[in-house]
């Protein structure tokens, strides 16, 4: 068991350990700590500011501490950040070592005796995330004891020490459950009742301790397992309440508290192997080897349901000139298992497909039939819910015209959380009133403060889908604060630069369709900083989107009876060996088929294969010509490194279609895969070459032109870029684009020495600052030096052009 006092005088860590941590020490910071960060390759600051990425204190009273959260947005740790995350090996999750001292389990000195070790790293992940500690020694340190079992030579000697607490492991489990420490004599080992017998272990077992250089990986493991993703104990990832967003965005690995609720009860071995339980409801979805789960994270689940359970009752209303409308999910007379929350619905998927990968939307499909519900491959009458980003697409239109419920990905990411299908209650959960080329916030620079957890990255996203830029610091740059109460530091330096300090409603009317928001600050709705759900959308400006939602969802008898075997119908199973002939779908393809792998016509050499990827298609146009594309003897890409032919109907500036610029040997139309499967064969591709006239007339270029360029010379070839944070795209969407066309990323910030040498040193790399508005002030070092800065156009037309314009996108 990893503990902080165990060995640490001595503790080394490798060169590079902590070189992307800058910390600014905050109290009195012990020096094996500091040697530790600085035999790492920490940097310290010896003052706070944003460059900063950590501020190490030893307790929350301390000015800098409240600085450093609200003004820079900074995680604080404790020095036992430092010491655990070397003796693990990892950098450990920050939440588990903040300095508070209110923490649940703050104070406690918990000794874990007879407890599998599986089991054991569940339990020291819970306790040091909440702030106590965990030892395998019994000595005068400790405050409780943990045994499943009411003997051994540890549980004799707490039984003389009174101020020793005894308890089953179901205490730690069920305090987390209720928010407090729990009465501990109703934990006691002694009241477990012992149904079956097992040979005793074997004398002073309970006593053997577990070398602690062969545990600590373990430990880092559970701790930032449970951060991450909530896999049960057993190392098997949980299937059931898959999350759908973070397949839309980021990679996220938001440092979250480990979801007690999937530990259950660790009984008596007398009565089982002592594996602890998992609970159903919390499970989580893994495709492809990451985290494609998507938030809200388990901890933000429980508030969810709270917030949502008002509507559950008393659907949500909107009352008007003597008018009152009424929303509903399904029929409130039939009670559907919240395993089947989408019983009856019927999505087609419109605006996200070049928005995530193929794999992606594969694992949307599969959830949704995990959960009782179909995905169509096309609009049609029978769609019952359109899940779509904007309300620009023809397919919008239709469905609003035909009494189809719109709703987007985050909606569909709420609903499997709480487990009911009720009505949209956030502006994020409806289609936005304007395409993703027109902005509402363009220009904005807004901060937030008061917002936690997953409440923070909605408001991230929603700033996002207005068009403003989002900063963790606030600055005299920033335009807007989102505050969810009138205090804190960064509200204290709003008020002294006269800058207009709103609450979240003002951003929801505004992705709503509400323009006048944006010079209606001055409006009390927006200064009521009151309410108890700040998300609550407005149901006033959604009246027509929210129409068809006035009639529920009608489920007949029949297929609630069978709802079973049609549930099985959902679920992949291996190919069978009998002859019978399969169901087939709308397009003639056998469900079967579909989940075999396609026998080519012919086999190319490898060399000769095409790799191909699409972009810019519809989920039923990709699938089509997949199909086609394999069975005339090609492949589908596995990314867009490896990827040869890119089809697309049109130039557009997504990540695939740029980076395929730079990698692909061809950008060709759908007609060359249909005019290859007519000739059951691959046609030459210099006929079918993309032309886009109107997008090549705008940004001045030629896109044949510029594939030649591509194959000749890469672009950015010993070229390197650093971005600022809060540059867009974000940094791993530049980094593909970037790494596409032979240039690399650095993730520290070059000294100004070392730009100027590599811009002036023949044969060495060169380096180029990006950054933008909201980032400008850190790159004051460079302007005062004559280095010039860009923007991120600077990347993004130079690979759609092929040329580097060091003119036109220069700060």
């Amino acid at each position: 068991m990893v503990s902080e006092s165990q060995g640490s005088e001595n503790l080394t860590v490798p060169g590079d350990f902590f070189k992307e941590v800058k910390y600014f020490l905050c109290g009195n910071i012990s020096d094996q700590v500091q040697k530790l960060l600085r035999q790492g390759g920490g940097k310290e600051y010896s003052y706070l500011t944003d460059l900063a990425t950590h501020v190490i204190a030893d307790n929350e009273d301390y000015p800098e501490v409240s600085e450093a959260r609200e003004v820079y947005d900074l995680p604080v740790v404790t020095p036992k950040w430092v010491i655990l995350s070397a003796k693990c090996g990892r950098l450990l999750p920050h939440k588990a070592f903040t300095p508070e001292d209110n923490k649940l389990f703050s104070g406690l000195v918990l000794c874990l005796s007879q407890i599998p070790e599986e089991d054991r790293k569940a339990l020291w992940g819970m306790v040091t995330f909440y702030g106590g500690n965990c030892q395998l020694n019994f000595n005068k340190r400790c405050t409780h004891l943990v045994t499943p079992k009411p003997e051994g030579a540890k549980y004799e000697c707490a039984l003389k020490h009174t101020k020793i607490k005894v308890v089953t492991p179901d205490w730690i489990i069920d305090s987390l459950d209720q928010k407090k420490q729990l009465e501990t004599e109703k934990y006691h080992p002694r009241l477990i009742i012992k149904e079956e017998k097992k040979e005793p272990p074997p004398p002073n077992q309970e006593e053997e301790e577990e070398p602690m250089d062969t545990s600590s990986a373990n430990q880092a493991e559970a701790l930032m397992e449970f951060d991450q993703s909530g896999l049960s104990l057993d190392g098997k990832k949980k299937v059931e309440a898959p999350r759908l967003l973070n397949l839309l965005n980021k990679s996220a690995c938001d440092q979250t508290p480990p979801d007690h609720r999937s530990l259950g009860r660790v009984q008596s071995p007398l009565l089982t192997n002592r594996r602890i339980r998992d609970i159903t409801n919390s499970g989580h979805i893994d495709a492809s080897g990451t985290k494609l789960v998507l938030s809200p994270r388990d901890s933000t689940k429980v508030h969810e349901t709270i917030q949502i359970s008002q509507l559950d009752d008393t659907p949500p209303f909107l009352k008007g000139d003597g008018e009152l409308l009424e929303y509903h999910g399904h029929d409130p007379k039939i009670n559907v298992p919240p395993d089947t929350c989408l019983l009856g619905c019927i999505f087609v998927i419109v605006d996200y497909q070049d928005q995530v990968l193929p794999a992606q939307l594969e694992t949307w499909t599969r959830v949704v039939h995990q959960h009782g519900g179909f995905v169509d491959p096309g609009y049609s009458q029978r769609c019952t819910h359109l899940l779509c980003d904007n309300q620009a697409s023809p397919f919008f239109k239709q469905a609003q015209q035909d009494g189809k419920r719109c709703v987007t990905a985050y909606w569909l990411n709420d609903v499997l959380t709480i487990k009911k299908m009720i009505p949209p209650w956030k502006a994020l959960h409806l289609p936005t009133p304007f395409p993703h080329n027109i902005k509402p916030c363009n220009g904005q620079i807004i901060a937030v403060t008061g917002f936690v957890d997953q409440d923070r990255e909605n408001l991230k996203m929603m700033i996002s889908l207005a068009g403003a830029k989002y900063t963790g610091s606030f600055s005299r740059f920033n335009t807007v604060l989102i505050c969810k109460r009138p205090e804190g530091e960064k509200h204290k330096k709003a008020l002294e630069w006269r800058t207009p300090c709103l609450n979240v409603q003002w951003l929801s009317d505004i992705i709503l369709g509400n323009f006048d928001a944006m010079k209606q600050t001055g409006l009390p709705k927006y200064q009521n900083f009151s309410a108890n759900e700040p998300f609550q959308l407005d149901y006033h400006y959604v009246k027509a989107v929210m129409g068809p939602w006035t009639t529920a969802l009608q489920l007949s008898q029949d297929t609630l009876q069978n709802l079973s075997r049609s549930r099985v119908l959902f679920t992949p199973s291996p190919p069978s060996k009998s002859k019978r002939k399969s169901p087939q779908d709308g397009n003639g393809t056998s469900k079967r088929q579909r989940n075999e792998p396609i026998k080519p016509y012919r086999r190319l050499p490898p060399e000769k294969t095409p790799r191909v990827l699409f972009t810019g298609l519809d989920i039923a146009s990709v699938n089509d010509l997949t199909t086609k594309v394999q069975l005339i003897g090609g492949e589908i890409a596995e990314n867009i490194h490896k990827c040869t032919h890119l089809v697309s109907t049109k130039v557009l500036r997504t990540v695939k279609f740029l980076s395929g610029v730079s990698s692909c040997r061809h950008i060709v139309s759908p007609a060359w895969v249909e005019d290859s499967f007519k000739h059951r064969c691959f046609v030459e591709e210099r006929i079918h070459t993309l032309v886009d006239q109107e997008q090549e007339a705008q940004f001045g270029f030629s896109l044949a032109e510029s594939l030649a360029r591509a194959r000749v010379h890469k672009l950015f070839k010993d070229t390197c870029f650093y971005m600022t944070p809060n540059v867009i795209p974000r940094l791993d969407m530049m980094k593909t684009i970037v790494e596409s066309a032979g240039g690399k990323v650095i993730g520290t910030k070059p000294a100004v020495n070392r730009v100027l040498a590599s811009q002036q040193r023949q044969g060495s790399p060169r380096i180029f600052i990006i950054t933008c508005e909201s980032d400008v002030q850190m790159c004051a070092d460079y302007a005062s030096n004559n280095i010039d800065v860009y923007s991120a156009e600077f990347i993004l037309t130079g690979v759609l052009c092929q040329k580097m314009d060091f003119e036109s996108y220069r700060f």
